[in-house]
């Protein structure tokens, strides 16, 4: 992820820099923040301290003039509640706002990548998907929020308060620099890759357990079929511990980054008075001033305070980064496959020296295998026609999902070219394997618009070349506005036979060189069942075509047949 990792740095650069003028008033105001908080319990205490010293009778004599600090000391209040409510509207403001350009951003890169596209919209786990992009775009906020405005605030802080010493008590100024960079620096550096690692093992369990729910609802008869639910229940609540377990563990290391932080402080509490107190003994160094700078080493605890979050929060970010990028930018897991690794179509001629698909051992089901499945070993080339048959229920669409990469195996790897599937980027699969499921989606847009989703460069006459092959030029032909009708609820309706080889003709759109089809021929008669077979065969006769259907068993044009076998 080093190309995409740099990628993703530049253009988070750029979005950081096109709000800099709303995150330099967030840093504006939150200063203000912190320094009146730590100047108020600074400047309370050498008052009461002074007032003190000074004792009634000066204070009733009038040498001592109370009215100006009190004034400065309610300044500072009002400074410290305006501040910091002023800097929550303004951070969140530029956060959200942040967040919309980063979503269209995600989305407009989204669009341009039509295979993509494609499957995020249409095929199963699509919703999953979707979700997980726009929850890691949310867990974006954490690194300007918890991370880089906390950690500016208290360097800043600190060195204003070191400022001070060096202007008050220059003999104190070494050590206090010294315990002030082990909160800022090193203490934090210390616990980072503990945070870091626990936060993104806590961001891959949560997608893991919501694709297991979700595995678990589409294979939900299958599993109750085989009696498997069970155990598949035992699994989610095996993953529920152990998300609460990685929580508890974060939660602990936050509870650790504040006790060094505060151990920290009373360190340098006593040390400090330690040392200041001969000073104050001999006259060099008034007392008030010592218990002014004391109260403010102490008011610099609530600065230190949301630095015990920074390490969680920012591997929240980075993982939440590393996953965005992982889905929007390709990448090519070697040169000697760089005929799938590029945006545009791949070109048929190639696919015959190019095109090799092969499961070893290969185990479907999520968490838990399908008992009744055995291990699946099969090698596919250009060129092949596979009928997959099995009892309705027997699992035949989990094992589409798992061959194009939707569900994840159990057990065993399925290989194109040599490569596992889970190597290649989202792009790169979605580029070389097309799935249509049994139930297509299609949208409320024109025939044209809906036929694009596919490919958005494709002409009138590509389009038209799609629809003759799957059997719809009769339909279109009947439509007076042909290419611009309206489709769906509002538009012109399609039977379920219909539906399916619309959505056939936009996924052949993509020219993908392995195509799983899950039962295209299901509400069609016998005789447009054949010539829809016959049209897919030469139009991928430089790929592979499977198909799973209960029609078509003696068709001369499979020259495999793939019975899915019980273990």
């Amino acid at each position: 992820m080093k190309n995409s990792g740099s990628t993703s740095g530049l253009q988070l650069r750029q979005l950081w820099l096109s709000h800099r003028l709303g995150w330099s008033l967030s840093f504006l105001l939150g200063a203000v923040t912190l320094i009146a908080t730590v100047a108020l319990l600074a400047y309370s205490g050498w008052f009461i301290s002074a007032a003190a010293l000074a004792g009634i009778a000066a204070i009733q004599a009038g040498s001592f003039n109370y009215m100006r600090p009190g004034a400065v000391i309610r300044f500072l209040a009002i400074s410290r509640t305006a501040g910091r409510y002023a800097e929550r509207l303004q951070s969140h403001h530029t956060v959200l706002s942040l967040l919309k350009t980063l979503r269209l951003h995600s989305f407009a890169s989204l669009s341009a990548q039509s295979t993509l596209r494609l499957s995020l919209l249409t095929r199963p786990g699509s919703a999953d998907q979707l979700q997980r992009l726009v929850a890691d775009i949310e867990l974006l906020d954490q690194f300007p929020l918890k991370v880089i405005l906390p950690w500016s605030w208290a360097t800043l802080a600190a060195l204003l308060y070191l400022l001070a010493m060096q202007l008050l008590a220059p003999a104190l100024l070494p050590a206090a620099a010294l315990l002030l960079l082990a909160q800022l620096l090193l203490w934090p550096l210390l616990l980072q890759q503990l945070g870091i690692r626990l936060a993104r093992r806590e961001v891959a369990a949560q997608s893991q357990r919501r694709q297991l729910l979700l595995a678990s609802l589409q294979l939900l008869t299958t599993l109750l079929m085989f009696g498997r639910w069970s155990a598949q229940q035992q699994q989610l609540q095996q993953q529920d511990r152990h998300i609460e377990q990685l929580q508890r563990q974060l939660q602990l290391t936050m509870l650790l980054a504040q006790l060094g932080s505060q151990l920290l402080l009373l360190t340098g509490l006593i040390w400090l008075g330690s040392q200041a107190t001969p000073t104050v003994l001999q006259g060099e160094l008034p007392s008030a001033v010592l218990v002014a700078l004391l109260l403010g080493w102490l008011g610099l605890g609530e600065v230190f305070a949301p630095l015990a979050q920074l390490q969680t929060a920012l591997g929240y970010s980075l993982a939440a980064r590393d996953r965005v990028d992982q889905l929007l930018l390709p990448t090519s897991p070697t040169a000697a496959v760089t005929a799938v690794s590029t945006h545009q179509p791949l070109d048929s001629t190639v696919l015959p020296a190019r095109c090799r698909f092969s499961l070893q051992q290969l185990r479907i089901g999520f968490a838990t295998p399908l008992a009744a499945i055995a291990p699946q070993n099969r090698n596919f080339a250009a060129g092949d026609v596979i009928l997959l048959q099995a009892p309705s229920g027997a699992g035949k669409s989990c094992l589409l999902q798992t061959l194009a990469g939707d569900l994840a195996a159990h057990g065993g790897d399925v290989l194109c070219n040599d490569i596992p599937l889970q190597q290649w980027s989202a792009q790169q699969r979605h580029q070389l394997i097309g799935y249509l499921p049994q139930k297509p989606q299609l949208f409320q847009l024109s025939v044209a618009a809906e036929l694009r989703l596919a490919d958005p460069a494709a002409t009138d006459e590509q389009l038209l070349q799609v629809l003759q092959l799957v059997g719809l030029e009769g339909w279109l032909q009947k439509q007076p506005q042909g290419l611009r009708t309206l489709l769906g609820q509002y538009g012109v309706g399609l039977s379920g036979g219909e539906l399916r080889r619309f959505a056939l003709a936009r996924q052949l759109l993509q020219h993908n060189p392995v195509l799983l089809l899950d039962e295209p021929f299901a509400g069609l008669d016998q005789a447009t069942a054949d010539q829809l077979l016959s049209n897919l065969v030469s139009w991928q006769q430089a790929g592979i075509l499977l198909i799973a259907s209960h029609q078509q068993q003696q068709h001369p044009a499979f020259n495999q047949c793939w019975q899915l076998t019980s273990s």
